[in-house]
């Protein structure tokens, strides 16, 4: 008759394992097993982590900070300060061409570029891990495309360097006999947190993430919930302290509530209708960029080639609509308050143009991410339609924004985690249903890019 043996768990798997392997690593948590701590051990562990995650988002909270602000004085720099000297109409045209130019032989030269959002979170939950090449290489390819005027967002090459940093200490500490991959987990709460400003951001992102958990730790979700909430508001508060002490402020601006009549609403149905259509050119153009970047080729001319040709097409565009370069965090507050004196036309090309031109850079080497230039699109489209039907501004900017960016990124827990930061309370159910519906409309197979 054959006897049946326990199941075991993972942790004593990794016990049983180190016992018959007497040079296997010892970590902390195999030494004390939770099962033998007692209610007060689990608590001091618990109240370990969640600490430990608060610190871990406080410093990325600052480094954020950091990083970002010198983005943004470097930006200054060229455009305000150079641009401004010069004043010629033609200076987007020359800068864009020349930053496609040094973007093109850096990347040539160094091989490195930045990784999207998406390919971090799934490159670290995929192998545990996230590495950059050295410290300085990585933050001049993320500075790079954003100072010459690219309409990239920061998320991107914030949270690959962040990442990277936090994976590193992880691989510090487990050297000790530290076993803490929660550490780098966390980080991308905390960083998306930071960058936004918003520490519901990375507690949405936790609250999504369907991913198994790695490097042997065994976090269960309700865990992982709470140190993602914990590196968030961690993160917020490093910002918020940063900005305090040193008198800088930033983030998304903070739009006005809604006051619209019963017959302003009527104009939610254009508004939708307009989102997903530029949902639809937002992947079709991913997707055409992405074929027509393939053509081109990765030897050294098509490395160098396709940041030159995305440098002299943004530059053309932004000649006559200079609102299609940049971020969009601070040309949206820009926008707020002078889009009275732009005509329906211009509002409505530039946010248009800015739905192309952000799958223009990111295919063609200019890299990062696409959160903050879809916001503006769907901000410039909304003001667009108010300017031309004379509806509330603020109701149809809140619903195309909200539609526009749910159909890009297709997470309704994230959009709304970060439009909440930008619109008032009473938009909410607008706000809501907008993203739902921009979510679940289908898209085109044959326009969704690889």
């Amino acid at each position: 008759m054959a006897v049946q043996r326990p199941k075991l768990g993972r942790r004593s798997k990794r016990h049983a394992k180190q016992q018959a392997d007497p040079k296997a690593r010892t970590y902390v948590g195999d030494v004390i097993p939770r099962d033998g701590m007692g209610a007060s051990g689990k608590a001091t562990m618990t109240l370990g982590f969640v600490l430990l995650s608060l610190a871990v988002g406080f410093v990325i909270g600052f480094a954020v900070f950091l990083v970002m602000n010198l983005s943004t004085w470097l930006t200054n720099l060229l455009w305000t300060g150079l641009g401004g000297r010069i004043g010629v109409w033609w200076f987007p045209l020359v800068t864009c061409t020349i930053g496609g130019a040094v973007i093109g032989v850096w990347t040539h030269l160094t091989h490195d570029r930045v990784h999207s959002l998406k390919e971090v979170m799934v490159e670290f939950k995929q192998t545990g891990s996230y590495k950059v090449r050295g410290v300085v290489r990585p933050v001049v390819s993320f500075l790079l495309p954003l100072v010459f005027g690219g309409s990239i967002g920061f998320e991107a090459g914030l949270t690959g360097l962040i990442v990277a940093g936090c994976c590193w200490i992880r691989d510090q500490l487990k050297r000790a006999g530290l076993r803490v991959a929660s550490i780098a987990d966390v980080s991308i709460a905390a960083c998306l947190s930071a960058i936004f400003r918003a520490p519901l951001v990375g507690i949405a992102a936790g609250a999504e993430d369907t991913s198994v958990d790695v490097d042997g730790y065994d976090m269960r979700r309700g865990a992982k919930a709470v140190l993602y909430s914990a590196a968030a508001f961690g993160a917020f508060a490093g910002i918020r302290v940063c900005s305090v002490v040193f008198g800088v402020s930033g983030g998304l601006p903070r739009f006005e509530e809604i006051t619209a009549s019963a017959t302003d609403f009527i104009w939610a149905v254009p508004c939708l209708a307009l989102a997903y259509c530029m949902a639809l050119l937002f992947h079709g153009s991913k997707r055409l960029f992405a074929l027509a970047a393939r053509r081109v080729g990765d030897n050294a001319v098509g490395t160098i080639a396709k940041p030159i040709i995305c440098g002299m097409v943004l530059g053309a565009i932004a000649c006559a609509l200079p609102f299609v370069l940049f971020p969009g965090e601070a040309q949206s507050e820009e926008l707020m308050e002078s889009w009275t004196t732009m005509s329906a036309l211009v509002l409505l090309l530039t946010g248009v143009l800015k739905v192309v031109a952000t799958p223009l850079c990111l295919s063609m080497g200019w890299m990062g991410g696409d959160l903050f230039p879809s916001i503006f699109a769907g901000v410039s489209a909304g003001y667009g339609l108010a300017a031309l039907t004379g509806a509330d501004p603020m109701l149809l900017v809140t619903v195309t924004t909200a539609a526009f960016l749910a159909g890009v990124v297709r997470k309704p827990l994230i959009v709304l985690a970060i439009l909440f930061l930008c619109f008032p309370a009473d938009g909410i159910v607008w706000m809501g249903l907008a993203t739902l519906i921009g979510a679940t409309l289908p898209l085109p197979r044959a326009l969704i890019s690889e």
